[in-house]
């Protein structure tokens, strides 16, 4: 049974993932999460046994409840919304997960964290624009793009900053949006 405190606990999990998007899964250790975290590695293997059960734990940590997707009252306006909103969530987001991507391919369990703790509520959020845009009928539900949605709006954030050399801005989000996703997304 833990004797660190939720606060603590929470406190130590965004020290790690902190350091795991700076450094990558592989380069950061567990002496770097103690003293990053003013923790002891023997604290930190009692409590999680290893670097990856620390961090998939992290990963599981419950998020702070999520405000509503914004209704701007059409396809376009919602996701524009969307990721100029939360441009540094989202951009936090995808460098934690270009930190961790090598590290996925070689770990199931820690594979499954991610995409149980980031990707999937990433993708529950776009699924209601999608259908209030079905609804509207801004866009056909049997569109063959929408299983690709999330995979096309994370694509300049994963991609970017190795494409451009920086990551994406509003303005670059807002071209993406209307040169890639609306044209496939809203076809005749």
């Amino acid at each position: 049974m833990s004797r660190l405190s939720p606060e603590r606990v929470y406190e130590l999990f965004t020290h790690a993932l902190e350091l795991v998007a700076e450094h990558g899964y592989d380069k950061v250790t567990m002496d770097q999460i103690a003293r990053a975290s003013r923790s002891s590695k023997a604290t930190l293997y009692r409590q999680w046994g290893s670097k990856t059960g620390l961090i998939i734990a992290a990963l599981r940590c419950p998020l702070p409840v999520e405000e509503p997707m914004p209704d701007t009252g059409s396809l376009r306006g919602d996701l524009s919304a969307v990721l100029t909103q939360r441009m540094s969530e989202l951009a936090e987001s995808t460098t934690l997960l270009a930190a961790l991507l090598h590290a996925v391919r070689l770990d199931g369990e820690l594979g499954d964290a991610v995409r149980d703790q980031i990707l999937t509520p990433w993708g529950e959020r776009l699924d209601v624009v999608v259908e209030r845009a079905v609804e509207r009928g801004e866009v056909r539900a049997d569109c063959p793009a929408l299983p690709h949605l999330q995979l096309l709006l994370a694509s300049p954030f994963v991609l970017g900053h190795v494409l451009e050399g920086a990551d994406p801005d509003a303005d670059l989000m807002n071209d993406y949006l209307d040169a890639v996703v609306m044209p496939a997304l809203v076809t005749p």
